[in-house]
């Protein structure tokens, strides 16, 4: 009997050594992954800013008026909470080819933006830039950015509830950086739209993502422009 009980005990150790060990392997996976992307964005940023030197007119796709809501349908957290990218089947014939950089330090996130009407202007692919945004160098406009808060390699703004008011973020576009300064915090319920309060006498960014720990909710993050430089 004794044997038998050690023969048990010996399988039950055995499996939840395996077991840690594979747990071990999946969390330094998902770091290792963190860690490429952080890598080639980096590479990517160092190419955007070397190509855009001598500021490079991109004419925009079109021209937009100042909103008060958006429509914000394919926004949805539990797309991207599983921790698997759902961009796994990207067609690769298209190149991805960014336009500009959306760079907030305090919470480490670095990724490129493409234009509106590229192919992975999705938020299952990158940050997207909304159909009604305008572009940073619209005097008065509306930059208006949406991604993923969940745990997945695409939840790109799974750490936008560290931020608070005053913190900055910058936009790399056309040569310039421009700073901004987040002055507003605000909840919407999660029904396919999302109201903007912003003053439209000023240059903004708005962020947009699903509430952190809430399935029913949406945040909305207004900043102003606070400076344009250029990019040297």
């Amino acid at each position: 009997m004794k044997f038998i009980a050690r023969n048990q005990n010996f399988i039950l150790l055995t499996i939840g050594i395996m077991l840690v060990i594979l747990s071990l392997c999946l969390i330094f996976y998902d770091r290792f992954e963190l860690l490429k992307d952080n890598v080639f964005n980096e590479i990517d940023l160092v190419k955007y800013q070397e190509k855009n030197k001598d500021n490079v007119d991109i004419k925009d796709e079109d021209e937009t008026q100042v909103i008060t809501s958006i429509e914000t349908e394919n926004i949805d957290e539990n797309d991207a909470s599983n921790g698997i990218a759902t961009n796994n089947n990207i067609n690769n014939t298209i190149k991805k080819e960014y336009i500009g950089y959306l760079k907030i330090d305090k919470i480490h996130l670095n990724q490129g933006l493409v234009s509106k009407n590229s192919y992975y202007n999705n938020v299952d692919y990158n940050i997207q830039i909304l159909k009604d945004s305008d572009y940073p160098d619209k005097e008065q406009g509306n930059v208006i950015l949406a991604a993923h808060s969940g745990s997945g390699s695409i939840s790109y703004f799974k750490n936008l509830y560290q931020l608070g008011i005053q913190d900055e973020a910058l936009i790399y576009y056309k040569g310039y950086i421009y700073k901004y300064k987040l002055v507003n915090i605000y909840n919407v319920i999660k029904n396919g739209t999302v109201e903007i309060k912003r003053d439209n006498e000023k240059s903004v960014l708005t962020l947009i993502t699903c509430t952190h720990n809430s399935n029913t909710e949406q945040t909305v993050y207004i900043l102003e422009l606070i400076s344009k430089k250029e990019d040297v």
